[in-house]
């Protein structure tokens, strides 16, 4: 019987549809180069809408190992390339960190030394790819060459790990040494961050008074999300009886879900969007579909603040910066940000207990942005 797609509207996670009542799933995904797609049918389940989600995406994990049984037998003549796949399937958890290294290994890996056997990969040929990674990236921001940050994240972070998964399958013997290059850029920083904060939070404010989805996105900027986590929040991951809200997993890099306390502007702005509370939060208003990054509007934010040097991430620096000057505990700053590791916030933005972290930070935030 044939798949009518139109039926599947609500975008679970990558590779994963459901229609209006979550009782039907169309998934879809690549197994060694072969798209494998199908129906999952809980019509006839007595579940509540999380539990079908969290069963549909056990079924297709077991879908996946089904079909990877027959193709992840790799050996030491196999390529990079392929163990590459076969980790990235097997080994990771699906979620937005998997899929940024599946993009890295892509841009730097696959077409350099990706091709190369297993067994003969060597110190030079790493040392030649960091090399090239110094000299020139892969977009015009990183055209003069990659950061630190970037070629740590494509040898450390993505090559090592798919390297030593070939070891601990016993088809080499040993691996190169990859270290990682020294961090000699560091963490950006804010003068005035409680006044750029203060500013934005007016100019939000002011901009979008009568436009609750444009004021709800910047204010979760602002309250330090992430752009991915926003463009993938889903009404079902609002709680408005408790105030809180979830990043799930596959939408963060941690892989880990996270809980947040909702401050009251957002959830004010929240109320005022005129949507049916089904699938994504912030839908695009001409195709309805996941948003893009909102670039016009963005421009809008910094003409009317005066920091042109605004981006979606920016946002979170200048957070950190304003926290930072009223001396809030980096063990708050790391809970708010949805880190675990205290030290990502000390190099790269100034135990975590998110909900009451944030709680926390957007007190902060209160105070700063001088609210009622």
């Amino acid at each position: 019987m044939a798949i009518i797609m139109s039926e599947f509207t609500q975008q679970v996670e990558p590779g994963l549809k459901a229609n209006k009542k979550y009782t039907r799933f169309f998934y879809r995904f690549k197994i060694d180069g072969l798209t494998k797609r199908g129906v999952i049918d809980y019509e006839n389940k007595d579940w509540d809408k999380r539990t079908r989600i969290s069963k549909a995406k056990q079924e297709i994990m077991v879908l996946k190992e089904k079909e990877i049984d027959t193709t992840l037998d790799f050996t030491d003549t196999s390529t990079l390339n392929k163990v590459s796949e076969v980790y990235f399937d097997i080994a990771c958890k699906e979620s937005t960190w998997t899929t940024e290294l599946k993009n890295v290994y892509k841009l730097y890996c696959r077409d350099s030394i990706g091709k190369k056997k297993i067994k003969d990969i060597k110190k030079v040929h790493i040392d030649a790819l960091q090399k090239s990674m110094e000299n020139q990236g892969k977009s015009d921001r990183t055209e003069g060459g990659c950061s630190p940050r970037t070629i740590k994240k494509v040898l450390v972070e993505c090559l090592k790990p798919i390297l030593l998964y070939a070891l601990e399958n016993k088809v080499i013997d040993n691996i190169p040494t990859i270290k990682a290059p020294p961090q000699t850029k560091r963490k950006k920083t804010v003068k005035d961050g409680g006044i750029k904060l203060a500013t934005l939070y007016k100019t939000i404010m002011e901009l979008y008074e009568d436009n609750g989805f444009y004021r709800a996105l910047f204010l979760f900027a602002l309250y330090g999300r992430r752009w991915n986590e926003i463009r993938t929040l889903s009404w079902s991951d609002i709680d408005l009886l408790n105030n809180i809200y979830t990043i799930r997993a596959e939408n963060n890099k941690i892989g880990e879900e996270q809980t947040y306390d909702l401050p009251q502007p957002i959830i004010a702005a929240i109320h005022e969007i005129k949507d049916d509370n089904i699938g994504l939060v912030f839908k695009s208003p001409v195709t309805g579909k996941e948003l893009t990054p909102p670039k016009k509007q963005l421009n809008r934010v910094k003409s009317a603040s005066g920091i042109e040097e605004l981006t979606m991430h920016y946002f979170r620096h200048i957070l950190v910066s304003a926290m930072g000057e009223m001396g809030t505990a980096t063990t708050v700053l790391s809970a708010s940000l949805g880190h675990t590791n205290l030290q990502t916030v000390n190099d790269f933005y100034l135990s975590a207990n998110h909900i009451k972290g944030s709680k926390v930070a957007n007190d902060a935030i209160k105070s700063i942005t001088k609210q009622d």
